[in-house]
C-alpha cells in the first residue's frame, strides 16, 4: 500500500477532526429560538390528557408543605399517587386521590378520609399541573423571557434546555411558594416541546419536577 504524503495526511486529519467536531457540537445555537418555542410548547401542554409526575423539594420553601409527590395528573381534573407533607408538626407519607371537587387523604394509619385540598393533609393540589388556567400550558403563556441554553438527556429523552422567567402572577397562581420563584430551568423534549423537567431555585432550596408517560391510559376512581 502506498503512503499518503505527510502534508496530505495532516490536511486529511485535520478535515476528519473538524467533521467530528461539526458532529459533537452543541449550545444554544441548536436550540428553537425561545420566542417560537414557548408558545408552541404551551399548545403542546394544552392537548395532554394525562401525564405522570415526581416533585421534589430539597431546602425549605414558604408556603409549600410538600417534600415530595409523585402520581399521575389528568386534564379532567383526577390525579391520584403519594407523597410526604409536612402536618401536625411532622413528615408524614400519604396516599391520595383527587377527583374534581372531591380530595381523599390516607395517612399511615386508618382509611381514606374525604378533605378540602388545601387541607394540612393535603396542601399541594396536583390537579393544577394541567388545569388550563392555571396549570403548565397557562405558565408557558405567561413568558417574560426565556433564554436558549444546551440541549440535554433527561432520563433518556433529548431535551432543550432553556432559562425561563415566567410572569409572578401566572406563577403564584401555579406553585404556592413564597417568594420570588418565577425564574425556572426548563426541559422540553425535541420531538414534542412537551416539559420533561423544570428546576426552581431560591437560596438554598430547590423545587424539582419531572413529567413522563404522556397521554398513558389512565383510570382514577374514589377509593372504597
Amino acid at each position: 500500500m502506498r503512503s499518503q504524503p505527510p502534508l496530505l495526511g495532516a490536511a486529511l486529519g485535520a478535515v476528519l477532526t473538524g467533521a467530528l467536531l461539526a458532529g459533537c457540537s452543541g449550545g444554544a445555537d441548536d436550540l428553537p429560538a425561545a420566542d417560537e418555542a414557548m408558545p408552541s410548547a404551551a399548545a403542546a401542554m394544552a392537548e395532554v390528557e394525562s401525564v405522570h409526575f415526581e416533585l421534589a423539594v430539597d431546602g425549605e420553601v414558604e408556603g409549600l408543605s410538600v417534600e415530595s409527590a409523585d402520581g399521575v395528573v389528568t386534564s379532567g381534573g383526577e390525579a391520584e399517587g403519594t407523597g410526604v407533607v409536612t402536618a401536625l408538626g411532622m413528615d408524614l407519607e400519604i396516599d391520595y386521590t383527587i377527583i374534581g371537587e372531591s380530595a381523599y387523604v390516607k395517612g399511615l394509619t386508618g382509611g381514606y378520609q374525604e378533605i378540602p385540598v388545601g387541607d394540612e393533609m393535603l396542601p399541594y393540589d396536583p390537579t393544577v399541573l394541567l388545569d388550563p388556567d392555571r396549570g403548565i400550558a397557562a405558565l408557558l403563556t405567561a413568558v417574560d423571557s426565556a433564554t436558549p441554553e444546551d440541549t440535554e438527556t433527561v432520563d433518556g429523552v433529548d431535551a432543550y434546555r432553556y432559562e425561563v422567567v415566567f410572569d409572578p402572577a401566572a406563577f403564584a397562581e401555579f406553585l404556592p411558594a413564597a417568594g420570588d420563584w418565577n425564574t425556572a430551568t426548563v426541559w422540553l423534549d425535541q420531538e414534542h416541546l412537551r416539559v420533561v423537567k423544570a428546576e426552581f431555585a431560591q437560596g438554598d432550596a430547590t423545587v424539582t419536577m419531572t413529567f413522563d408517560e404522556y397521554d398513558e391510559p389512565v383510570e382514577i376512581v374514589a377509593p372504597a
